[in-house]
């Protein structure tokens, strides 16, 4: 590794630490799988598979019986489809899938995450790890109690190239839902 990726990096970790929130492993009601935009194509990014991914091991741990994923798009581009497509090819059986097809913001799928579930259920947060701090106040605002999963070796660590227009993306996002 170069001395410029390893300052990035170190400049990512510095960046990111504010937005990171990890909680401790227990049994929760459901698992809540983010949406983000597709791949040009309409498949899967590797954001999105990293999230499915994590999410679906999760519920193979044991540590939810239920997955939620939310996710619509623009223009018919609905994330949640191919998402929930990964999700049953790993093996996540269809009467435990719930999916939403039409959020398009954060505080959407947390909206529509809650009314998939019953208030005050508890449930694990599944996203990038820049994005868990606030997909899991916007579930709370949602009346769910959230549990922040963080993905190690995410794509956020291993692409810190990438990794800064997240993060600056998502500290004005939070900024905005004050």
């Amino acid at each position: 590794m170069s001395r410029r990726e390893r300052v990035l990096g170190a400049l990512v970790d510095l960046a990111a630490l504010p937005l990171l929130r990890r909680d401790p492993v227990e049994r929760a009601d459901a698992i809540a799988i983010f949406g983000a935009p597709l791949a040009p194509g309409g498949g899967l990014t590797d954001v999105l598979e990293e999230r499915v991914r994590a999410g679906v091991d999760l519920y193979h741990r044991g540590l939810a019986p239920v997955v939620c994923i939310s996710g619509g798009g623009p223009r018919g581009r609905v994330e949640a489809e191919p998402m929930a497509a990964l999700a049953l090819e790993l093996g996540v059986p269809e009467e435990a899938l719930r999916v939403d097809r039409t959020a398009r913001s954060t505080r959407d799928n947390a909206r529509r995450i809650a009314e998939l579930l019953f208030p005050g259920a508890t449930v694990w947060v599944v996203t990038q790890p820049f994005h868990t701090r606030r997909a899991a106040r916007a579930l709370a605002r949602a009346g769910l109690r959230p549990l922040a999963w963080h993905i190690a070796g995410s794509l956020q660590y291993r692409h810190p190239e990438r990794s800064l227009r997240w993060i600056a993306r998502e500290y004005a996002a939070l900024l905005s839902t004050r």
